[in-house]
């Protein structure tokens, strides 16, 4: 649904879609082209439409001599807000709109355009005076939120764009105190300075709220995670689940509660659910065999005698070695590869469309696993992390957890943005790619503009994710010394 949506609201056909934004699924083009056509059939013989249609269909009523003639003179002003977020379909709609009478006023900040991945384009508002000739530009570069040390960084940032109209934001705020720049030695450093920068600005009076912590891609957090916990401070990660508390991260963790209980009920039937040929009265009969058995030899040949059917039993049997094999790692980050590699990556791959992004925090899962000396530990931090709630006067006014693209629109006393290392932000796909890259900084820029009074900008120079060193994003090395403090930590 996602493609397809994506192709309608980009104005491009399916196939070309795929080939270019979604080129794991290629080999699927006829299958996908298929299921498409039939939900346009399925829709039609239930005279129903979904939201694309909505806009299809406007689009296509648009271009009728006669209806459109009628529904553009009706409307003799077109207002629209963060123009800079639409797509093609919605420019072409809004450029027919207005046809009749050409007033159209359009609100938008083409430095603020980061939502490409939903479809949205840039072209929009940058080419606004081609599609419009007669149009009249007026730049509102007052900034009321941030202090003018927070805008000389953010204008430095944005400027080194090309594809954009070039301005520069004005505060009209007193002076306050540069942004600081953080160097520290690895993700783990990284989040112990975070914790306790925050657990200093609490006690410092600063509410909870006023704080702000921004990052790249979701998985950066988790480090950040467990130390806010240590150190009590409650927190919310807006639009989303805590680390420990995501699917994935549940179903890793799972395998390694079964081998430290093999009792847990829970995390069998868990376990069990994920594979296809297992349903719920499947997993009770196993579950069953398992609390009566004393040990996994007896269990193995419990199961083979039941009545099951035979995918059940492969699946159950081969669930086993894959736990026994575990037990032999020395290192839990380990077991959880060769989870991943023997069949959860599968089951990922197959359950979610944004399987590489959890991938991703299976990578953080396991660097976090290589802290603990042993299982127990491991776990007992994890079920920390899960059910902690705290005895807190805080805990209605949390710190905030964000993605930058979450973040759009808000604004924090504080923000930290953790995280700014090379192959992180930005996003290695985006290297080769100047429109692709552009936008990145356009996400580092809308992060930055988020802070009202103080900001910290944190990166490490030892990446867990891979075997190498790290060093500072592209867009640091892009900022002049002059305009920030440097601290290191670690």
């Amino acid at each position: 649904k996602e493609i397809i949506s994506f192709s309608i609201n980009k104005c491009e056909e399916l196939k070309d879609v795929i080939n270019t934004d979604f080129p794991e699924y290629s080999c699927f083009i006829p299958h996908i082209e298929k299921i498409y056509s039939e939900y346009q059939k399925k829709k039609r013989k239930l005279n129903a439409v979904d939201y694309d249609d909505l806009l299809y269909y406007w689009l296509k009523l648009t271009k009728s001599q006669v209806i459109g003639t009628k529904l553009s003179s009706r409307f003799k002003y077109i207002l629209v807000d963060e123009y800079h977020d639409t797509n093609k379909l919605q420019g072409l709609i809004i450029y027919q709109m207005s046809k009749v009478h050409r007033n159209i006023l359009a609100v938008g900040d083409d430095a603020q355009s980061i939502y490409s991945f939903r479809g949205a384009t840039i072209d929009n508002i940058l080419e606004f005076p081609k599609i419009y000739p007669d149009a009249k530009i007026f730049y509102l570069t007052i900034n009321y939120r941030s202090t003018p040390e927070i805008l000389n960084l953010a204008n430095h940032i944005i400027s080194h764009n090309r594809m954009q109209y070039p301005k520069e934001l004005v505060s009209v705020r007193k002076t306050g105190v540069k942004p600081v720049i953080v160097k520290c030695q690895d993700s783990k450093d990284e989040a112990l300075f975070v914790a306790q920068r925050i657990f200093q600005l609490l006690n410092s009076g600063i509410e909870p709220s006023e704080i702000g912590v921004l990052f790249r891609s979701r998985y950066q957090a988790a480090d950040l995670e467990i130390e806010l916990n240590k150190l009590k401070i409650p927190y919310i990660v807006r639009g989303g689940l805590r680390f420990f508390e995501q699917a994935h991260i549940k179903d890793i963790i799972s395998y390694f509660r079964i081998i430290e209980n093999p009792n847990d009920e829970l995390s069998w039937k868990r376990v069990l659910l994920l594979h296809d040929g297992i349903g719920k009265v499947t997993a009770e009969k196993i579950w069953k065999i398992v609390s009566e058995s004393k040990d996994f030899s007896e269990l193995k040949e419990k199961v083979k005698g039941e009545r099951i059917t035979k995918k059940a039993k492969d699946v159950f049997l081969n669930l086993m070695k894959i736990i026994e094999k575990i037990k032999d790692f020395s290192e839990i980050s380990e077991g959880i590869s060769h989870i991943v590699d023997c069949e959860y990556g599968k089951i990922l791959k197959k359950k979610y469309s944004d399987y590489q992004e959890r991938l991703e925090d299976i990578e953080s899962l396991k660097n976090i696993s290589k802290n603990y000396k042993n299982l127990r530990d491991f776990l007992s931090e994890e079920s920390l992390q899960e059910h902690f709630k705290g005895e807190n006067p805080y805990l209605n006014q949390p710190v905030v957890l964000s993605t930058i693209h979450q973040a759009k629109g808000l604004e924090w006393r504080i923000v930290f943005i953790i995280g700014v290392c090379h192959n992180h932000f930005p996003h290695p796909s985006s290297l080769y790619d100047i429109a692709a890259l552009e936008e990145e900084r356009r996400i580092f820029y809308v992060g930055v503009t988020r802070a009202k009074e103080d900001l910290y900008i944190t990166y490490y120079l030892r990446d867990y994710q891979r075997p190498s060193f790290s060093r500072k994003s592209l867009f640091i090395e892009e900022i002049p010394p002059s305009l920030y403090e440097e601290w290191v930590f670690g």
